[in-house]
């Protein structure tokens, strides 16, 4: 069986924006990548005045379009109403029935210890919820009684948007290829030139050892008793 790696988002263009570099490198070493994304991206949609329903949908294809291009497996779409995610029971039973079915070695997702409020895009509510609703739902995952299916533990997390990153990773020649799969969320940016000069800015000033590079904390996933 190959190895695979889960990435859970709070919104489609959320796993573009904050590690398909290094999703990149892990596909060329082996691993199958699978996303999930909590919400419809619906209150993102910056294109023009459209129908929710119609909104949903386009979102919808920008981010299938996007995974088609990396390579992803598959896309779990949780459905969440965008702006209002909460971490409930309900999205983290769904989270821990998608680690038990894709076994993931790694998950990357928001890091839900960044609740330090200085950036209202980095600490948006859904961002917080959906990090600690993974963080939760790893734990769940590898327990015997809490939900039904065989227990998964997963070995490491990827925390991104991280006011503590421990990791860097070296994305320099990934980067152009990012930024093609970013801009498939046509609907999502408006003056995409724009994003992607500050994306390249953004991505330079993690550390001076790469050109450019994403940033993680990594948490390893400790089994104490068995």
């Amino acid at each position: 069986m190959k190895k695979a790696v889960l990435a859970v988002g709070a919104h489609p263009d959320d796993i573009e924006f904050s590690c398909t570099g290094t999703l990149m490198k892990l596909m060329k070493d082996g691993f199958d990548v699978y996303y999930a994304v909590a919400t419809n991206g619906e209150s993102g949609f910056k294109t023009g005045i459209k129908p929710r329903k119609q909104r949903i949908s386009i979102r919808r294809n920008e981010q299938l379009n996007a995974a088609k291009m990396l390579g992803v497996e598959k896309v779990f779409f949780l459905g969440y109403k965008d702006g209002f995610l909460h971490n409930s029971d309900d999205l983290r039973k769904k989270l821990v029935q998608i680690i038990k079915k894709v076994k993931p070695e790694i998950i990357f997702s928001f890091d839900p210890a960044n609740i330090t409020f200085e950036n209202i895009n980095l600490s948006h509510r859904d961002h917080r919820n959906i990090g600690q609703a993974v963080f939760d739902a790893v734990f769940a995952a590898k327990n015997k009684y809490m939900y039904p299916g065989e227990p998964h533990r997963v070995n490491v997390l990827y925390f991104f948007g991280s006011n503590k990153p421990n990791c860097f990773v070296n994305i320099t020649k990934n980067l152009n290829r990012k930024i093609k799969i970013l801009r498939q969320h046509h609907s999502q940016f408006s003056h995409f030139d724009e994003v992607e000069d500050w994306l390249r800015e953004h991505l330079s000033k993690f550390t001076k050892k790469y050109k450019y590079s994403e940033a993680f904390r990594v948490v390893k996933v400790l089994q104490i008793f068995r």
